[in-house]
């Protein structure tokens, strides 16, 4: 089968969603029903840049972009700003490229500036992100169980 990579249709959001929890699951991360929902949420979002990557029938990998807000995402859109938010691999295929498929799929909603926030240890993430051009900004936080994350930045 041929693998293709293109942005999602609303039958495609529960594949998405299936390829998010399998990757979570996967990394030790399983997430709760409040969760799921969240994500859910977000993927039928009609402001939200959905991409799926699919070999055949079966869902591979997928990615989620947003418009950029201001203060922190609670703000309004900043225009030519958008934030990625998932990018996500069917753990069956980890390894393969297909993260950075999906990402440039998501460079393909046409911002002049991206950013996107990942675990500092997530050392695989951080070298897709550098490959496709990402830059560390120098702002980090950390999330509630205390895992750092970073956020970086591509400018066209």
């Amino acid at each position: 089968m041929a693998l293709v990579v293109r942005r999602a249709a609303a039958t495609d959001l529960e594949a998405a969603l299936r390829v998010w929890r399998a990757a979570n699951e996967a990394r030790g991360r399983a997430p709760s029903p409040e969760r799921v929902e969240r994500v859910r949420e977000k993927l039928a979002d009609p402001g939200a840049l959905v991409v799926i990557a699919r070999d055949g029938d079966e869902p591979v990998a997928m990615g989620l972009a947003e418009p950029g807000r201001a203060d922190d995402g609670a703000g309004a859109p900043i225009p030519a700003y958008g934030h990625v938010s998932m990018v996500f691999v069917h753990p069956g295929r980890w390894g393969r490229g297909l993260g950075g498929l999906v990402l440039d799929a998501l460079h393909e909603g046409g911002w002049a500036r991206i950013t996107l926030w990942t675990r500092v240890s997530n050392a695989r993430a951080r070298r897709l992100y550098e490959k496709a051009g990402y830059r560390p900004t120098g702002r980090t936080s950390a999330l509630a169980g205390g895992d750092g994350i970073m956020q970086l930045e591509r400018v066209r």
